[in-house]
């Protein structure tokens, strides 16, 4: 035979290899100049294998940030993770932190969202925020009758990072480099200091939140975790 047989690849295949075409393209050029023309090139599939799949550019840039999100994927898990609420918060913003500068699709994507205004970029900013809710609860209830806005204090300090991490290629601030261990690590120690700062805010005890936990999880009654703990039984039934 003059010419060899095509070998055929399983569904498994042909989804990674329009991943990592979307990876490649995303990477070296963004969000915005990203087309269904290049993935099926790039990826080296039939139209219908991609279209049968995502339906269209929008359908697949929403299934795309749903895989590869970092609050999708990484940072928000560490909600969940064990320790007391001020350890768990540093976690949650240092992991941003790390995630972010490591992964130069999110950070494509955040400059998709600052540039482009669309109802595709709307949708993906609005669901990310949609999942970044509970956190914001979570965190509002335990500074519940304090004067702390735990929440804006939280968005100028992801709002801060954002910037930093999509600014580090042009220059520094302030002599922080975060293309560096050095200057990660300075942010990281202030999230930290600042976190310090915050937990111990009037009217908010730590140490009272994970003891209600672990009496949560042995079953003690919440009016009898209010008595001990003096914490409002709102935020009880929260942990």
């Amino acid at each position: 035979m003059e010419h060899s047989r095509r070998k055929r690849r399983s569904t498994e295949d042909i989804e990674k290899a329009i991943l990592e075409a979307a990876a490649g393209f995303i990477e070296e050029k963004g969000f915005g100049e990203l087309t269904v023309t290049g993935i099926i090139q790039k990826a080296s599939i039939e139209p219908v294998q991609f279209y049968r799949r995502y339906g269209d550019l929008n359908g697949f840039i929403d299934e795309y940030v749903k895989r590869f999100d970092y609050w999708f994927s990484d940072v928000a898990k560490d909600s969940d993770s064990e320790g007391d609420e001020k350890e768990r918060y540093e976690k949650i913003v240092n992991g941003l932190l790390d995630a972010l500068c490591d992964n130069r699709i999110m950070q494509q994507l955040l400059r998709w969202e600052l540039s482009g205004n669309n109802e595709t970029v709307r949708r993906t900013a609005r669901l990310r925020e949609f999942h970044t809710l509970p956190l914001c609860s979570r965190y509002a209830k335990v500074f519940e009758g304090s004067d702390l806005d735990i929440v804006a204090v939280a968005a100028m300090m992801i709002g801060g990072i954002y910037y930093l991490v999509l600014h580090k290629d042009l220059s520094d601030f302030g002599g922080i480099d975060l293309n560096k261990e050095a200057g990660r690590e300075r942010i990281r120690n202030a999230v930290r200091q600042l976190s310090g700062l915050l937990f111990s805010a009037e009217g908010i005890s730590c140490e009272a939140v994970g003891i209600a936990r672990q009496m949560k999880k042995d079953n003690v009654p919440i009016d009898k975790i209010g008595k001990y703990t003096r914490l409002p039984q709102e935020l009880i039934e929260s942990l």
